[in-house]
């Protein structure tokens, strides 16, 4: 979770009174323990491709590693995105979004995120990551209205084509504007994030 002079930690916020209120909160690290989310990507990259994707991806991960730490988040996103998704079926993916990866972010689920998410009516998810992952399991499964994330670039055929369509990755000031356009206006009450990447959104909430 958020933490700096600004920002209160989850664990402070007061979830009481807020079923006409409005929270917008990033899956990894917000709605989930985990804050990174490969295994995720790992998992996808085996169902619905090969062993050999998945041992590809296995052994990028120090790579990736260090394209965030050295570069930028947004890069190592776009290079996950690229070994685990390219020239897969779009209908695949989604399959496995549906059917396998709920029950995996289900048990990751953040007890104090989901406290204060599941308090309020009109509850918004955001996410760097692709959202064909995350909308199955944040719309059926934490009863979020709207979903907002990374877009991926489909081939006429169907297929990923392993890049992100022109929106970009969301991350930082992207990932703030996206959260703007997804509120359309209404004003946000509560943001909940997991680092300093977040406070752009999170500046957004009156808390």
């Amino acid at each position: 979770m958020a933490t700096s002079p600004a920002f209160k930690t989850i664990e402070e916020c007061n979830a009481e009174g807020r079923t006409n209120q409005t929270v917008a909160a990033e899956l990894d690290g917000g709605l989930l323990i985990s804050r990174r989310a490969f295994p995720y990507y790992m998992l996808v990259a085996m169902e619905t491709g090969s062993l050999l994707r998945g041992l590809l991806l296995l052994a990028s991960f120090p790579c990736v590693y260090f394209i965030s730490l050295l570069f930028s988040e947004a890069l190592a996103i776009k290079a996950l995105i690229f070994i685990a998704f390219a020239g897969l079926k779009i209908r695949d993916i989604e399959m496995v979004a549906r059917s396998v990866l709920p029950r995996f972010y289900a048990d990751d689920v953040h007890p104090e995120g989901w406290r204060v998410f599941s308090s309020f009516g009109k509850r918004y998810v955001v996410t760097a990551n692709p959202r064909i992952l995350a909308e199955p399991f944040a719309k059926a499964f934490v009863g979020a209205d709207e979903v907002v994330g990374t877009e991926l670039e489909v081939s006429r055929w169907g297929r990923a084509t392993g890049f992100v369509n022109k929106s970009g990755v969301l991350v930082g000031d992207r990932k703030k504007k996206a959260v703007e356009r997804m509120l359309g206006g209404q004003s946000l009450n509560v943001g909940i994030g997991c680092g300093e990447a977040d406070h752009g959104f999170i500046s957004l909430g009156k808390v």
